[in-house]
């Protein structure tokens, strides 16, 4: 029962991903990507991680997307005088050929993508996440907060310019 769930999830969340990629309307594919990025909790879920599909819905569903949709707002409030850009037909044959590649590896691979690899006694615990996390890894950390403090600033940067006469 968890294995069709998590597969169900799965193809939610790949065809809600052809909706991103697809939508020609922003706040769309903002909200197709909300549905993305909850199947992939549920994936998770289906895997055993509840911790990563717990993380996974309160920082990249919530927060992350959160702040995506503010700048959209403030953005495309902007944009009334912008002028359309031009068809994207060949990124989006690219696309759907990527796309197409993408299901044809998952399905040669079978179901063993969801099989559970052996870990050794205490890896998922919180101790061990939390050592990793701010031991071995603290620098991809900071520099990631550091990436997301720059796209706020940059927003806002680009919103203030456009008010500007």
């Amino acid at each position: 029962m968890v294995t069709v769930l998590t597969l169900l999830a799965a193809a939610t969340a790949a065809a809600a991903a052809l909706v991103v990629v697809l939508s020609r309307d922003v706040l769309h594919g903002a909200l197709a990507l909300i549905v993305v990025l909850l199947g992939l909790a549920v994936v998770y879920a289906g895997l055993g991680a509840f911790f990563f599909a717990a993380v996974q819905v309160i920082v990249y569903a919530g927060a992350i997307m959160v702040l995506f949709l503010f700048s959209v707002m403030v953005l495309e409030a902007r944009r009334e005088h912008a002028p359309r850009l031009a068809s994207f037909r060949l990124q989006h044959a690219a696309a759907a050929l990527a796309g197409l590649a993408l299901l044809a590896g998952l399905a040669a691979g079978g179901g063993r993508a969801l099989e559970l690899a052996p870990q050794p006694e205490g890896a998922g615990s919180l101790p061990a996440l939390s050592h990793l996390l701010f031991g071995e890894y603290l620098l991809p950390f900071e520099l990631t907060g550091l990436l997301l403090l720059v796209a706020v600033v940059a927003v806002m940067t680009l919103a203030r310019r456009e008010d500007r006469p």
